[in-house]
């Protein structure tokens, strides 16, 4: 049977209405239970982009368990498409066992093959995108960077007709240059060829920075606002360094200036910019372009400066802290016949996600009770979260203690910080509940460190890499310096509160597991389900 987060109503049919496997959520009646989505305007195009070496094995990503989830083989409602991930070795056509599998090792290694992927998934929308589709975009790790990569190559050269795949290099290409002159030829490009689509959902686990020999970042990949609803789950306790995380980038005060100069204006502005946030050194050469007689938004270093006139409409933007390293969010870490494992908790909340935005994707009820969700509490899903207190009550955390007893409390819960060195702990000081015995199960389950489990990530700790600090006076300062193996930091935590689901604290809570995340978390925090 099918289940479907639905875009209207539509009237009833018949379901599956098995027990859940999570006791503790409520089932509706059989009446009250969803259809299957019945006619409606538009169809989904769902694209999923698996993470480095992801692909089916005995240890599958979220990737594939949220793939198996989708309903497939009616195109008149919904098409599904699903892309191994990079360093697999797709469309290598070397004949050369040696040259193959030296090529696949370098794929895995820098992301030289991201571009074919992207095109792969632009191939697959240009010839099955029709007006009104919706379309939807997943990935992991590096496969999240090739579905925003795409997403910012359909902002800027859109989508060309189907049956057109010779043009498809020439779209990447001058989506890929992001010089004066390249951004003028994306604008005639997609005036002389292409149509504008949106992209309704953009979900991803823990995008990576680690693409390509020397870093760069693609037009439009870190934020645009052709997306509708982007949604991101983040590991709070991976510290690799090649596996930084690649945030959002949101809007500052700075670039508000930007983009209020006019056109003439922009580049004596962009320099002014960078040389305020690099500490004076201009060793970047920033990007800003916005073509004469046009309505393309201003793009700089990867990010879409559109002002609120220009965009339209605001991206809604989540992005969410989960306990774990990378595969831990992502999937991958643990065998497919493991029953619990942390990244069941952030696979569970995307596919919350995807009903609560009303994306009309449909899924298998089945497969939705195979990694703990009851379909029926997906009906009608409140919009619920931990409040932070503006003053939160400050108490130390003995073990044994207020902060882990046994009374269940979801209300007017306090912030309580421990004496731990360099990091703040926050837990609520009365025992946090999650939705589900199956949430409370994942929680608590071990995190796999791949700097722990494989000492040979080390190796890449030792090269100097440049790191930006912040300075109190708000200026940045540059360092040259080794990573280590230190944990990832979290910005604009004190301007902007940080989003840390709630299974978090609840982990925090078990005294048997003194758990506390790498990350460093300040008291701006907001718990979300």
């Amino acid at each position: 049977m099918v289940f479907c987060n639905t875009l209207h109503s539509l009237p009833l049919a018949s379901v599956d209405t098995a027990p859940s496997p999570t006791p503790k959520s409520k089932e509706l009646p059989p009446a009250a239970l969803p259809p299957v989505l019945g006619a409606q305007e538009g169809r989904n195009l769902i694209l999923c982009f698996d993470g480095t070496g992801g692909e089916y094995d005995k240890d599958v990503s979220n990737i594939v368990r949220f793939f198996q989830m989708l309903k497939k083989g009616d195109p008149s409602r919904q098409m599904v498409y699903y892309q191994p991930g990079i360093g697999t070795g797709i469309k290598n056509t070397s004949a050369n066992p040696f040259l193959k599998k030296f090529s696949v090792i370098v794929d895995a290694a820098i992301a030289n093959g991201l571009p074919t992927h992207v095109r792969g998934g632009y191939e697959f929308l240009m010839n099955n995108y029709k007006e009104g589709d919706r379309i939807s975009l997943f990935g992991y790790s590096r496969g999240a960077y090739t579905a925003r990569a795409l997403a910012g190559m359909l902002q800027k050269v859109g989508l060309l007709p189907a049956d057109n795949r010779e043009q498809i290099k020439f779209a990447y290409r001058n989506y890929q240059k992001d010089d004066e002159e390249g951004w003028k030829m994306s604008q005639g490009f997609k005036r002389a060829y292409s149509i504008d689509v949106k992209i309704d959902f953009v979900g991803v686990f823990d995008t990576v920075n680690s693409v390509g020999l020397t870093p760069r970042e693609l037009p439009f990949a870190n934020s645009n606002y052709l997306i509708r609803v982007f949604r991101h789950a983040l590991a709070l306790d991976e510290r690799r360094t090649k596996y930084e995380p690649n945030l959002w980038g949101h809007t500052t005060e700075m670039n508000e200036e930007l983009i209020k100069c006019s056109t003439h204006e922009i580049h004596g502005w962009v320099n002014k910019i960078w040389n305020y946030i690099s500490g004076g050194k201009n060793t970047k050469r920033c990007r800003a372009y916005k073509c004469d007689n046009s309505d393309t938004p201003i793009h700089w270093d990867g990010h879409d400066f559109a002002s609120p006139e220009e965009r339209p409409h605001e991206t809604d933007v989540k992005e969410v802290w989960f306990a774990g390293a990378h595969g831990d969010i992502g999937g991958g870490a643990v065998e497919n016949d493991t029953p619990n494992d942390l990244a069941r908790i952030p696979l569970r909340w995307m596919v919350r996600q995807c009903f609560a935005k009303k994306t009309g994707i449909l899924f298998h009820s089945s497969e939705l009770k195979a990694i703990g969700l009851d379909p029926a509490s997906l009906l009608s899903l409140p919009v619920t979260k931990v409040p932070t207190p503006s003053k939160a009550k400050l108490a130390d955390v003995n073990k044994g203690g207020s902060a882990c007893n046994k009374e269940n409390t979801t209300a007017d819960m306090q912030v309580v910080s421990a004496p731990l060195p360099d990091v703040s702990k926050l837990v609520q000081d009365k025992k946090v509940r999650l939705g589900t015995t199956e949430d409370e199960k994942d929680a608590v389950q071990k995190i796999h460190d791949p700097m722990s489990l494989y000492p040979i990530w080390w190796i890449l700790e030792l090269f100097l890499i440049k790191e930006r600090y912040q300075r109190s006076d708000g200026t940045w300062r540059s360092l040259l310096l080794m990573d280590l193996g230190k944990p990832r930091v979290i910005p604009d935590q004190k301007q902007l509160p940080t989003l840390v689901h709630r299974s978090v604290l609840y982990r925090m809570q078990q005294p048997d597991l003194q758990y506390e995340p790498r990350a460093k978390l300040l008291e701006n925090i907001e718990y979300v389900d």
